[in-house]
């Protein structure tokens, strides 16, 4: 006599897929992959790293330029406020403002405000180049000496520095130097691109303060003399 089987008692063979109740089939999990399968190392070549390189260059160039802009802005900016005030200091009566300071009557001429607004101006561009553009430019020129001294020039080129580190050095040294082949750098007098960018802006502004002083002082010491001058005219007609 025949077994009779029932569904129950059939076992269905390992990978195939389950169906569920609604006679679709379900989705079998395969096996994750191992995490302890040693992988191995795969190097960049050559033209790989010069690539990687010629961006770090590339964004060196954008930071640089940004800063140029910004130090060209400042300098617009005061030549404009000079110009101008040439051209306003022919005419000081119809220009010049009077005022009272400390009970003393003064007269302000307007290249005075100008080269004051100038000045408040380069102080912004300043803040502006050094603490955003300067700092930006300074991480890419860091990462490209770091690149180059640590894997651009062991693997492609061999030199003693790379562009970038070469570009640093001539910045950093006044009397700075490469002799021989491949090039053996020297140099003393070592001073921080930053500080020679702030000598830049203090010189300027401190001849925008001596400028404005002086017109003012001259814009003065002028309406002294010719309300001294038509006092004695007065003096002289009325005896």
């Amino acid at each position: 006599m025949a077994k009779k089987t029932t569904k129950q008692g059939v076992k269905k063979p390992k990978g195939s897929s389950a169906t569920s109740k609604a006679g679709v089939p379900n989705r079998v999990r395969k096996p994750s992959p191992s995490l302890d399968v040693d992988e191995e190392e795969v190097e960049p070549t050559v033209t790989e790293l010069i690539a990687i390189w010629s961006k770090a260059v590339d964004t060196q160039m954008h930071f640089n330029e940004m800063s140029a802009k910004s130090r060209q802005l400042g300098l617009t900016f005061v030549a404009a406020a000079l110009g101008v005030g040439v051209v306003l200091m022919g005419n000081q009566k119809d220009f010049s403002l009077q005022a009272r300071i400390c009970g003393n009557d003064v007269i302000i001429h307007v290249t005075v405000l100008l080269i004051l607004a100038a000045l408040l101006a380069l102080i912004g561009v300043r803040k502006l180049d050094l603490g955003v553009y300067h700092r930006m430019l300074r991480g890419a020129v860091t990462f490209g000496e770091d690149f180059e001294e640590s894997v651009l020039r062991p693997r492609a080129f061999k030199l003693n520095k790379g562009m970038t580190e070469a570009i640093s050095h001539f910045s950093r040294h006044d009397n700075a130097k490469g002799t021989g082949t491949p090039r053996n750098y020297t140099g003393s007098g070592h001073k921080a691109a930053e500080k020679k960018i702030k000598s830049f802006y203090n010189i300027t502004m401190t001849f925008l303060v001596i400028a404005s002083f002086s017109i003012f002082i001259f814009t003065n010491l002028q309406s002294e003399d010719e309300e001294k001058t038509s006092r004695k005219i007065l003096f002289e007609i009325s005896e």
